[in-house]
């Protein structure tokens, strides 16, 4: 192959780059943003669920791999309004605790249900049917469920996205890809009342595994708590979620 030959086939690679690399950045671009609306659409899918089925739910959020889903709960949760603190738990976690706690409650069982003595030595049937049990059922917290409908399967932010911060009103503090890890994940919660956490998520380029890409610029959404809706923002936005003045319309 001559050099003219040689010449002309490098040219032809540049020209084919130079057309590739705008559409698969347009394609990317385009796709980032579906896919952000459709975060703000399914907070507004789960704040009308909440109400029509009188039950509370949440989306959890994987920040690193920008998967999410959403779960109810079996019982009332009425926290809202108040900060937490810390981290939301991994699912690993959630399971972990639970496991122990059924762990315990059935060794307390296991134990109410033995009979006893009395001061004459006769045999007192033992009972499961006894307040501190009946205490400690209530006191399991609530058990969440993730919700299996087809409308509510898949969701991800694909390849080009991740959770690079956010924070509820459970939060104390924002909650960080950095500090959070790959598993690390975040909750915003909907109750029955019509209400949803004020709480904002910061949705990032990805560069690589755990890495923003800080030359593109990011998107925000913010909850409207007593709307249901949210707002979806062009870059970041610092956003107090413990001040709910003006979305309930106090002055």
């Amino acid at each position: 192959m001559t050099m003219i030959e040689i010449a002309v086939v490098i040219a032809l690679i540049a020209f084919l780059y130079s057309i590739a690399v705008p559409q698969f950045s347009l394609r990317s671009g385009t796709e980032a943003a579906t896919k952000v609306q459709r975060v703000a659409d399914d907070i507004r899918g789960a704040f009308d669920l909440a109400v029509l089925n009188n039950k509370t739910y949440r989306l959890s959020f994987v920040l690193a791999t920008g998967e999410y889903w959403l779960e109810q709960s079996d019982r009332d949760v009425s926290f809202f309004g108040e900060a937490k603190g810390g981290k939301d738990p991994t699912s690993e976690e959630d399971k972990a605790k639970n496991e122990e706690f059924d762990a315990q409650t059935k060794e307390m069982e296991s134990l109410a249900g033995e009979p006893v003595k009395d001061e004459d030595g006769k045999d007192i049937p033992g009972s499961n049917d006894s307040p501190i049990l009946k205490h400690r059922a209530a006191a399991r917290g609530p058990k969440w469920t993730r919700v299996e409908e087809l409308e509510w399967t898949g969701r991800t932010l694909g390849p080009f996205l991740m959770i690079s911060e956010m924070q509820a009103e459970h939060h104390e503090q924002k909650q960080v890809l950095a500090d959070l890890g790959e598993t690390g994940r975040a909750f915003i919660y909907f109750f029955p009342s019509g209400y949803v956490e004020k709480a904002f998520i910061t949705i990032a380029f990805k560069k690589d595994r755990m890495v923003v890409d800080d030359d593109k610029k990011p998107y925000t959404i913010v909850t409207r708590p007593f709307l249901g809706n949210a707002d979806v923002l062009t870059g970041t936005a610092e956003i107090d979620v413990h001040d709910l003045k003006q979305e309930s319309g106090q002055s």
